[in-house]
């Protein structure tokens, strides 16, 4: 199982969820796009980031056909426009919490499971003309 194979299975979920809101949020993924897409009155836009503290352990149990466990983090920075309530940034928070609720489904090759989901929380300081909203994750991979 390689690190790609399971970025993939967050990126793509996650950007299919945000394609599906209503207006789409554009999605920024690691080294991919260095500068975001607006910080104008009307921008918005998620970040995600995936890390890899712990890359792989082995499982002693029957039912996995693989020895490999990898355990990571993932982090959703949620970006809307400030002076405008928390509407439409717990919205875009809700519809992570709900894809990453949803992964271990989403891919039969690599089977993504999110521990604990950490968040929303508001990060309203500073000059910065978004507000943000950031929730994190443990996860565990095995394929």
């Amino acid at each position: 199982m390689s690190f790609q194979a399971i970025r993939a299975v967050f990126e793509t979920e996650l950007f299919a969820a945000y394609q599906a809101m209503s207006p789409p949020v554009p999605v920024m993924f690691q080294n991919v796009q260095e500068t975001p897409p607006g910080t104008g009155a009307d921008a918005e836009y998620v970040v995600l980031q995936i890390s890899f503290p712990s890359t792989t352990e082995p499982v002693l149990c029957l039912e996995w056909s693989n020895t490999e466990l990898i355990r990571g983090s993932v982090q959703i920075n949620c970006y809307s426009p400030r002076e405008r309530g928390m509407g439409r940034l717990e919205n875009m928070a809700a519809v992570a919490m709900s894809t990453l609720n949803t992964l271990k489904a989403a891919n039969p090759t690599v089977n993504a499971c999110v521990g604990e989901i950490s968040g929303p929380t508001n990060v309203l300081s500073g000059e910065n003309p978004l507000a943000m909203v950031v929730l994190s994750a443990p996860f565990t991979a095995r394929g």
